[in-house]
């Protein structure tokens, strides 16, 4: 999925990105002082709320233009690291983003995890392999949000995927579902376009 998601980042089309950050994120998050893994961050500003929790946040993303417009919109002045991908680090803020492959990343150990839009922008195929690498990053007692959507995939077809409760428990079992919505007037108008009426946003977070 590399090209395809550097040419929607060049061409704009990346109606997935929430300015003003995610609601349920706001509301169920509880950790603090950890490192939090965001997958495929893009440039959302959950990444500077994390951070202004006390936490510290350790972004991946493979578009360099997000990443640099990630600095750009939250006013930060950044330096570049030599690691196993380029690590573009926040002067004065605890905000690492790593940019390239997310599979080559896997130098990093953190303690939480933030998932908003990386496992529903996995096709079928991808997503186990996704979610071990994500274990591999993380300390085995970690804290997780993740919110996935579900909707009739023979109506509409992604990304984003629709993910059933039993796969999204087959990675990562000890989550609990603690917010279920209807969501489709906020959907892709491609999916509302394909005549679907119903789309399910769930909020999963860590027993």
């Amino acid at each position: 999925m590399g090209e395809p998601w550097i040419e929607r980042w060049q061409e704009g089309r990346i109606g997935w990105h929430e300015t003003e950050g995610n609601k349920s994120l706001k509301k169920h998050w509880r950790a603090k002082n950890r490192r939090v893994l965001v997958p495929l961050c893009g440039k959302t500003p959950d990444m500077k709320w994390l951070a202004d929790q006390g936490n510290r946040v350790i972004g991946v993303e493979l578009s360099e233009l997000a990443v640099k417009a990630f600095f750009a919109e939250q006013a930060l002045d950044y330096k570049i690291r030599e690691a196993e991908l380029p690590a573009y680090q926040a002067i004065d803020d605890s905000i690492t983003i790593y940019c390239g492959d997310y599979a080559e990343l896997h130098s990093v150990r953190c303690d939480a995890h933030y998932d908003r839009g990386a496992l529903i922008a996995m096709p079928a195929h991808a997503r186990e392999a996704y979610a071990a690498h994500t274990d591999s990053l993380l300390e085995e007692v970690a804290e997780r949000l993740v919110i996935t959507l579900e909707y009739d995939d023979t109506v509409a077809t992604g990304p984003p995927f629709s993910v059933s409760d039993d796969e999204v428990l087959s990675y990562w079992p000890e989550l609990v579902c603690i917010e279920s919505r209807d969501d489709i007037e906020k959907g892709p108008p491609k999916f509302l376009e394909s005549g679907l009426s119903e789309l399910t946003e769930k909020v999963w977070r860590s027993s």
